[in-house]
């Protein structure tokens, strides 16, 4: 389906067009959206995965897949390990044809993890990938020489992809890390513009009888929902923030440079990603149909939607 990346080419006018819906995305979750969907629809690339540098530069997260059962939105990848991890390494796109034994360790890591229970900290959410994979192409997107994330497609068919492929892929994250870094300066100027603090305001509809059990491990931020695993990390300790307000002032309305300046957080002043961290918050909360929800309100601005009761747990040390 992909077209030769020369002037006239098909390829070039999907591009185009990829271009023209970036460019039309309103926030970065519909950003990450529309980069997935794009890359089905205009080029056949099925199984597709996006994932954000973190702030220290040691991990990528998934913030969002195309193709799999589980969207694995949080699942990481250190920088150096596998192929996604040496492209982020090494800044540097690579292309395997013929996979074979080299996804052995990340399966046997997957099915480790589904085989496990109970609520402690330490815990992985497995990264989306194809049992069968056998082609596979990482590209990094980076933006004046940064890096800001991995962009991934693979197969089951050996062979697959070829170097038009990983020229266009290269292409594509080129412009998606550019569209990031826009959306992420937008969000801050808007969020220092808007203030720290926003009124409270009271539920748009009354809550259900049921209650739920939020777990917390300061150690490492892992959360649980009634006992299921949510997040951990940066993530799960913004939600326990949020939380807390909401339990203890009824806050539902928030906005990004309050929690930025939260000390308890502990976010770098330069590249705290967090924009990227409440994305990441909210689609895991979504595909986990959670009765905690965050709705985006405005630039710099969002909401926190709870339904029902909740009982916070917090575990001080690991055990």
């Amino acid at each position: 389906m992909t077209g030769e990346l020369q002037p006239g080419g098909e390829g070039v006018r999907r591009l185009a067009r990829l271009s023209e819906r970036l460019a039309r995305s309103p926030d970065l979750d519909s950003l990450v959206g529309t980069t997935l969907a794009g890359l089905a629809e205009l080029f056949g690339y099925e199984h597709s995965l996006l994932l954000l540098l973190d702030e220290r530069g040691e991990q990528l997260f998934t913030i969002g897949s195309h193709g799999y059962p589980s969207e694995g939105v949080g699942s990481e990848v250190r920088v150096g390990d596998g192929i996604i991890g040496m492209v982020a390494d090494r800044a540097e796109p690579m292309r395997v044809g013929n996979l074979g034994r080299m996804l052995a360790y990340a399966r046997t890591v997957r099915r480790t993890y589904e085989q496990g229970g109970g609520e402690a900290p330490g815990l992985e959410i497995p990264l989306p990938g194809l049992e069968n994979a056998e082609s596979q192409v990482a590209v990094p997107a980076l933006v004046l020489g940064q890096l800001v994330g991995v962009v991934a497609i693979e197969s089951d068919k050996p062979g697959r992809f070829g170097p038009d492929d990983e020229a266009l892929l290269t292409v594509v994250a080129t412009m998606v890390a550019s569209a990031i870094e826009i959306d992420w300066a937008h969000e801050r100027a808007a969020g220092d513009a808007a203030g720290g603090d926003v009124a409270s305001r009271p539920a748009l509809t009354p809550p259900s009888p049921a209650t739920t059990r939020v777990r917390f491990f300061a150690v490492d931020g892992s959360t649980f929902l009634d006992g299921d695993y949510l997040i951990k990390g940066v993530a799960g300790r913004v939600l326990w923030v949020l939380l807390g307000h909401h339990a203890r002032e009824g806050r539902i309305d928030f906005t990004n440079k309050e929690v930025r300046l939260d000390p308890s957080l502990e976010l770098p002043e330069f590249r705290d990603n967090l924009e990227s961290r409440l994305i990441l918050l909210k689609r895991r909360l979504d595909e986990r149909d959670a009765p905690i929800r965050i709705d985006k309100t405005g630039r710099g601005r969002f909401r926190l939607l709870v339904d029902g009761d909740l009982r916070l747990e917090e575990v001080e040390t690991d055990r």
